[in-house]
């Protein structure tokens, strides 16, 4: 608690209130699943306690849910980790299979001040928490562990099939991907971390050349080979648009006109899918001499770009937020590439940095802000929280971000538009207002990666004439 001259901080105090009037509606007489021991009694209460004020947090605050687990205790976070994400990927798919009645139209029918206080995500914790010793039931997902709002949307974009795919993909875990360090590669990181003895399943990629995806939770980042440089977290779908910017002809063809997953290289009776791994291209003479990521973030496809250029080039990470900006520099330290200048940009102010590098850069990759549709299994608190004001502004914002970087393009440069998210009005229609106001670009290769294994993107390389 923040105090200031003996006073409490104003926020920190009407949060606090909050929270405990939430836990005074939350909790009401239950019976409790593991009998009258006091041991269990407290170790349920101190479960119960956590998530209460975790889940509390969620909707009086613009805290992140990944935020809210961070400051937890290590015991704690590790059981409100499973629990917290599981209800709010699919609310209606566990209460049935653990026998919660929920009224018809609940959550999504309920304000922000009801969900709040939502008498069966306490249920439902409680019978997550007691089968953490058991053996949980299948929990498949259904159409209704969405809003109603966002699935009708999917509906008027897509065909039934591939809104069945979504629901499917997008309602379940999803599993954790990393990136190897050149200087490692992924066979020999997959080599390392089995020797770490982790408890999930490890892989290498079968889309991206230094991907390791992990079925589940493991705890990579107490390793070594995390402080040594080893690997990043990241997506594979992220990585894969780092290595589409700089060479769209080499993985532009794991896009699709619609999303869905990336499927492996097999053989059958029948067919033989595509999709395989492909190498990445020699990086010879012909390098890029300035890549610009313009929504950098805290980096991670500056990072991935960096490494793959071989600390070649020079990569400039634009971002609004000098506290991401910071981080991208101790992983920048920590992976030993010295080929990233980080640039702190004020929003609505982008252009003032275009003069010196107007019609010089080869590549400028906008990894624009977006709904984060195609992130709801790692963000599943975005469809609990998202206001609808935000689904209209997107493409404006979009559209505005893409013209302006547009200018730092060379004659013959490429200009590579991203997002993580499937809705037709912030991608393909994005797209074509674009090709429209800027008749000096034309569509390169462009399309859907995902969701499944990796999140879900939308991503077109442009080509300056």
């Amino acid at each position: 608690m923040k105090i200031i001259k003996g006073k409490t901080d104003s926020k920190t105090e009407n949060s606090s209130k909050r929270i405990k009037s939430s836990r005074d509606h939350f909790r009401q007489p239950t019976s409790n699943p593991f009998g009258p021991g006091g041991e269990k009694r407290d170790k349920v209460s101190k479960i119960l306690d956590g998530f209460i004020e975790l889940w509390t947090n969620l909707f009086t605050s613009p805290v992140h849910l990944d935020s809210a687990l961070s400051k937890q205790t290590p015991r704690l976070k590790g059981i409100l980790a499973q629990i917290v994400p599981s209800i709010l990927l699919r609310p209606t798919a566990i209460a049935e299979a653990l026998g919660v009645g929920i009224p018809e139209g609940e959550p999504w029918s309920l304000e922000d001040r009801q969900r709040v206080c939502w008498r069966p995500a306490q249920l439902m914790a409680e019978r997550l928490y007691e089968g953490m010793t058991q053996k949980w039931p299948e929990f498949q997902p259904n159409i209704t562990d969405f809003p109603s709002w966002m699935t009708d949307e999917w509906k008027k974009d897509w065909d039934g099939s591939t809104v069945d795919e979504l629901v499917s993909v997008l309602g379940r875990e999803a599993p954790l991907s990393l990136r190897a360090s050149q200087r490692v590669g992924a066979e020999m990181l997959l080599e390392k971390l089995t020797a770490e003895n982790l408890p999930t399943r490890i892989e290498v990629s079968h889309f991206v050349p230094w991907g390791v995806r992990l079925a589940g939770y493991a705890p990579v980042l107490n390793t070594d080979l995390y402080r040594g440089g080893a690997f990043e977290i990241q997506d594979e779908g992220s990585q894969l648009m780092a290595l589409f910017a700089l060479w769209p002809e080499q993985y532009g063809h794991f896009l699709k006109d619609r999303p869905g997953a990336v499927l492996k290289k097999v053989k059958n009776k029948k067919k033989e899918l595509p999709l395989a791994l492909a190498e990445p291209p020699l990086v010879t003479a012909i390098v890029p001499a300035i890549v610009i990521d313009a929504c950098a973030g805290a980096g991670g496809k500056s990072l991935a770009m960096a490494d793959a250029l071989k600390g070649k080039g020079r990569v400039y990470s634009y971002d609004t937020s000098e506290k991401k900006l910071q981080a991208l520099r101790r992983r920048a330290t920590r992976m030993g590439l010295n080929n990233i200048q980080a640039v702190a940009v004020r929003e609505g102010s982008e252009s003032e940095l275009i003069g010196p590098f107007k019609g010089k850069a080869d590549i400028v990759l906008v990894d624009a802000p977006c709904s984060g549709w195609g992130v709801l299994r790692r963000n599943p608190d975005i469809k609990w929280r998202q206001k609808r004001d935000v689904l209209t502004r997107m493409p404006e914002i979009q559209f505005r971000l893409l013209s302006v970087y547009s200018d730092l393009v060379a004659p013959g440069g490429r200009l590579v538009y991203g997002v993580c998210t499937f809705r037709l009005s912030e991608t393909q229609e994005v797209v074509q207002r674009f090709l429209k106001d800027h008749s000096t670009f034309r569509a390169e290769k462009g399309g859907f990666l995902g969701p499944g294994p990796c999140d879900g993107f939308f991503m077109q390389s442009f080509i300056k004439g």
